[in-house]
């Protein structure tokens, strides 16, 4: 509460992705505003579409988004959602297939900056970064780096973050809390009364494989469910995909299957050009007979899973990228 009254007067901005920590930042700072005193607060729930998702995840997440909205409209017109995507030129497909990058792996993580940051990075600036402040579901004990970074930075639950020439205010409620209180946080306070505590903790129970019935001290519910991108080729294998298809998602194992293909490819030096765009030694992009291929097994992936992953404005991009690498826009369909 009384960070939320020092700085009543801020765009407060909740970094939502609809996974545990950040469902619990929501609702511990919706509890404090409803204890604070304060008769408004401006305050945006940001959720970064990148547009490959994990479905399931993606799904629930923008059902949420739905629900909450309508919820904080209750609590005054300053209490909204916002669902940002990147630019047509930065989104994953268009830069695979249309330009041919290489998935990205950890020496080579193109993917976080382009459909994760900036797009967030973009909205504050436009809400005046010196008078914004971002909760973040950030938390000690997940992982070495994490307190390694939390450690150096001096300030506890407030953090400054820059950007470029700019920098703002960053709030972590939940820092100190184990696994454990997350849950007990996400149960027990009640709003938003939209999310459906049961069904995020099943989700995280069927990524995990773990079940949360028993509390034991040693082995906490839902620890290790890890959400992230359906096309994400940094970790060597996406357990929590593997799991929720075990679980009874039949539906992601295209996806799934998918993902393998495009890892596999990677580094076929058949399918990429010898040397890179600025004609240093090693293999460049996809070749253009690679980026149709994916093109044409990205097709049947839609058509096997009845949704749209690429949508008009991307394959006309692809489109006009093939065109400057002088490939005809033959292989498109509905561009």
């Amino acid at each position: 509460m009384g960070a939320l009254r020092s700085r009543a007067n801020a765009n407060w901005v909740v970094a939502f992705s609809g996974g545990k920590d950040s469902t619990a930042a929501l609702k511990v700072l919706l509890a404090a505003y409803r204890h604070s005193g304060l008769q408004a607060l401006n305050l945006t729930v940001i959720y970064c579409d990148t547009g490959v998702e994990n479905p399931v995840l993606d799904l629930y997440v923008k059902s949420a988004l739905e629900r909450i909205s309508e919820e904080l409209k209750e609590l005054g017109p300053t209490f909204k959602t916002q669902i940002l995507k990147a630019p047509v030129q930065d989104r994953y497909f268009v830069r695979v297939i249309g330009r041919g990058y290489p998935p990205p792996t950890n020496s080579f993580r193109w993917c976080t900056t382009g459909l994760r940051i900036r797009p967030v990075s973009h909205f504050i600036e436009a809400q005046n970064p010196k008078n914004t402040v971002v909760v973040l579901g950030l938390r000690r004990s997940e992982s070495q780096q994490r307190d390694r970074t939390l450690n150096d930075a001096p300030g506890g639950r407030w953090q400054k973050q820059r950007e470029g020439n700019k920098d703002y205010d960053l709030f972590l409620p939940i820092l100190d809390l184990g696994v454990p209180e997350v849950w007990d946080t996400i149960f027990w306070l009640s709003k938003p009364r939209s999310i459906d505590p049961t069904a995020l903790q099943d989700l995280y129970r069927d990524a995990s494989g773990e079940c949360p019935v028993i509390r034991a001290p040693q082995a906490p519910p839902c620890a290790s469910g890890r959400f992230g991108c359906w096309t994400c080729t940094v970790v060597r294998q996406d357990r929590s995909a593997k799991k929720l298809i075990e679980a009874g998602y039949s539906k992601l194992q295209p996806y799934f299957e998918f993902r393998a293909w495009l890892s596999e490819i990677r580094n076929d030096p058949v399918m990429r050009w010898p040397k890179r765009r600025n004609g240093a030694a090693g293999m460049g992009p996809f070749t253009l007979d690679a980026r149709r291929e994916i093109l044409e097994r990205l097709n049947q992936l839609e058509v096997a899973t009845r949704t749209e992953i690429l949508d008009s404005e991307e394959r006309g991009a692809i489109a006009g990228l093939w065109r400057l690498d002088h490939y005809p826009r033959l292989a498109f369909r509905d561009v």
